[in-house]
């Protein structure tokens, strides 16, 4: 599975998918924020959610460790 592949699968099928298949790495808050980070086999998935209202608000698949900076701190 490529990280558009998993972008493109309906939003419960992708929550699904992290909860059977994924790894959780690490979490952050940033403001009313939660931010989750789970490994899915050769790439990383990024969770938003709204902490307030429990809302998911974004999804993010990607592969460039770049974009893992963030979340350093919490994966030491």
């Amino acid at each position: 599975m490529q990280p558009s592949d998993f972008t493109e699968l309906p939003a419960q099928q992708q929550l699904d998918t992290l909860y059977f298949a994924g790894d959780i790495l690490a979490n952050r808050y940033e403001g009313d924020n939660i931010f989750l980070l789970y490994n899915l086999r050769d790439f990383y998935v990024e969770l938003r959610y709204d902490a307030y209202n429990n809302q998911l608000h974004q999804v993010t698949a990607f592969r460039s460790t770049d974009k893992l900076e963030p979340y350093l701190p919490y994966l030491a």
